[in-house]
């Protein structure tokens, strides 16, 4: 791969801007170009590089568009050139990987299931952690090694979150969930993910205050509360561990077989 397409794929990553890269990795026959040729196809449609032009440079445009539209992050794909209307003929092997930015898991509240969610995620999974809080002496290193917890007094303002994100609310108090909640829901968009701590009663009442605060109903049921799948425990690494299976689940799209898997009774 050409140096510049190496600068070019890390400053889209940096940037958290989403593309396509698209990659010749096969040829048999004639065919517009040799293995190796690549592009990268953005969310409006553009491209940057070229695989040959044409119209299985066309096709790759429009697959790639439809992979930035869902979860996979790769594809391969072989292609009869003659059946794209190609006089060449041939046939070409394209690989398609959409690059996409880090998941941000912003935690907000650095009590004991908030640090504790922090250091799992920071150990086990893909997600950038970032975790906020309104008490100056948890914000040290060593609550969260490698975290290093943000002070932000009365949890306001709250930042403004990048694409893609998901986020677990749980503070030290009912007013201040309701507080970063209610601002999350309104930012545009907001996460994809909102989880927020505490129990069914606390997340009813919660949800009948948002909606009183104007909040839509759409964006009411966007929360997920009580937060976590239900695997049973109630110490904060416990606590933490089933939100963060279920952050997992809904990241790589099985929650609905994870909650299916838990309704199973043990032969």
């Amino acid at each position: 791969m050409e140096p510049k397409f190496f600068s070019r794929i890390a400053e889209l990553l940096q940037a958290g801007q989403p593309a396509v890269l698209v990659e010749l990795v096969g040829v048999e026959g004639p065919a517009p170009r040799e293995p190796g040729a690549r592009m990268l196809v953005f969310p409006d449609g553009h491209i940057e590089g070229t695989i040959g032009g044409g119209a299985l440079e066309h096709r790759a445009t429009q697959e790639a568009l439809e992979l930035l539209k869902c979860r996979n992050r790769t594809l391969l794909r072989t292609y009869e050139l003659v059946d794209l209307g190609m006089l060449c003929g041939g046939r070409a092997t394209l690989y398609y990987e959409r690059l996409a930015p880090r998941v941000t898991l912003a935690i907000f509240g650095a009590g004991h299931v908030g640090a504790a969610l922090a250091r799992l995620a920071q150990e086990s999974t893909p997600f950038k952690v970032v975790v906020y809080d309104d008490r100056e002496e948890r914000c040290r290193e060593e609550v969260v090694p490698g975290v290093s917890p943000r002070h932000l007094p009365g949890f306001e303002p709250l930042p403004e979150l990048p694409h893609p994100s998901y986020a677990v609310v749980c503070t030290d108090t009912h007013a201040t969930d309701l507080k970063v909640v209610q601002g999350l829901l309104s930012q545009d968009p907001p996460p994809e993910f909102l989880g927020m701590l505490g129990s069914r009663p606390k997340a009813e009442k919660v949800r009948g205050l948002l909606r009183e605060a104007g909040i839509p109903e759409k964006r009411v049921g966007h929360l997920r509360s009580p937060v976590g799948l239900p695997i049973g425990g109630k110490s904060p690494g416990e606590i933490a561990i089933s939100i963060l299976a279920q952050l997992l689940a809904f990241h790589h799209g099985r929650l609905t077989e994870a909650r299916a898997s838990l309704g199973k009774t043990a032969g």
